[in-house]
């Protein structure tokens, strides 16, 4: 496997050349500021966020997990061989969150969070492969990261983990500061500090077709549309309660029935799911839609929480928005400006209803200007 090294960020070529199709590493694009440690951990705890504690090594196979809330005092004594991960850190850290910035070219809905991994020399968290494309952006230290397309898929059941029970790496390559390495699902991956290092990784994800079928039953039922049941057709008095073939057949025509939608209406269905498919509670209080509307007709733009999650689907008139599953009463051209700014301008005060409903989702924060 060979890994391409480009000498910053060209979203076009990205688009068309790497985008779930192959590695690459990308210089000169991505250079956040590490977090302290005690920051990290101090901003985990206040916000509740998933963390967890690695220790071991692949040499030594000794493999260890703890599950948070964690301190400073429950970290190793030793200097080698942790790690530390933090879970949807731009939930708790605008300075965290202005990275997502950087990734608006792709589905606002799709995005999952940022965890921070942070790192004493030798951690890692083993050999394993994502079911969803991620980015790893390398904030301080550095990180041997290796690699393998073709690999065994089974997992070491001796782990909590869920790590390749045979690594065979392929490739290897050193990623550093303002460097970051972008890996499709499905490229497994070895990640270890070469030192103290930090890597913020920007991961997507996407729902699965069981679970595609799940939340479209669970709005079709909600409509409380009465179609046709099924037959009980072709039965054998010997054994009633024996599914013959007919029934099966009249089964798959049902479910065939039920998810024959228009463009449109799947559309909208899906936006609405998406939109709150990986959607993460704020634990502050919603703005008040008076308090928003009175800055936007003072000219004060408000900007989208980091939390908000947004997906535009087809409508009777151009777009339709969907803020974490809700649809929002907005024109078309609103609803295109907003998923590209991710701040409603001053014209959103002539929508109060709109802007209500985004307060009641919790889809908008403090703007910068009150807060200084």
């Amino acid at each position: 496997m060979i890994v391409d090294i480009l000498e910053g960020f060209s979203q076009p070529r990205f688009l068309t050349d790497y985008w779930q199709k192959k590695p690459c590493l990308i210089n000169n694009w991505l250079r956040p500021q590490p977090l302290p440690l005690t920051e990290l951990l101090g901003l985990a705890e206040a916000h509740e966020l998933p963390t967890r504690l690695v220790s071991g090594s692949q040499q030594r196979s000794d493999w260890r997990l703890q599950q948070g809330p964690l301190a400073i005092e429950d970290l190793p004594a030793g200097q080698t061989d942790w790690t530390i991960l933090v879970q949807e850190m731009d939930k708790a850290s605008p300075a965290v969150a202005s990275l997502l910035d950087q990734f608006r070219f792709l589905p606002d809905w799709a995005i999952d969070d940022i965890m921070i991994s942070d790192a004493v020399d030798g951690g890692s968290v083993g050999p394993h492969v994502d079911a969803y494309d991620v980015f790893l952006v390398q904030a301080g230290g550095r990180r041997r990261w290796q690699l393998a397309e073709n690999f065994d898929p089974a997992t070491d059941e001796r782990f909590e983990l869920k790590l390749l029970k045979s690594w065979q790496p392929e490739t290897e390559i050193i990623v550093g500061p303002g460097q970051a390495l972008y890996l499709p699902a499905g490229i497994a991956h070895h990640g270890t500090a070469i030192d103290h290092c930090q890597t913020w990784s920007v991961g997507l994800r996407t729902p699965s077709g069981p679970e595609l079928m799940f939340a479209l039953a669970e709005a079709l039922a909600m409509e409380g549309t009465e179609g046709r049941r099924m037959s009980l057709s072709g039965l054998d008095g010997e054994m009633p309660s024996r599914l013959n073939t007919d029934q099966i057949a009249d089964i798959r025509g049902l479910l065939a029935e039920a998810i024959a939608l228009d463009d449109t209406t799947l559309s909208q269905l899906s936006a609405a799911y998406l939109s709150r498919w990986r959607l993460w509670q704020a634990d502050s209080e919603p703005l008040e839609s008076d308090q928003v509307l009175q800055w936007l007709r003072d000219g004060v733009s408000v900007p989208l929480a980091p939390t908000a999650r947004l997906a535009l689907a087809d409508g009777d008139d151009g777009h339709a928005l969907f803020v974490n599953g809700e649809a929002v009463a907005c024109t078309s051209k609103m609803a295109e400006v907003l998923a590209n700014e991710q701040r409603l301008g001053p014209d959103w005060a002539e929508v109060p209803e709109a802007v209500e409903q985004l307060c009641d989702v919790d889809a908008l924060t403090m703007p910068e200007r009150i807060n200084d």
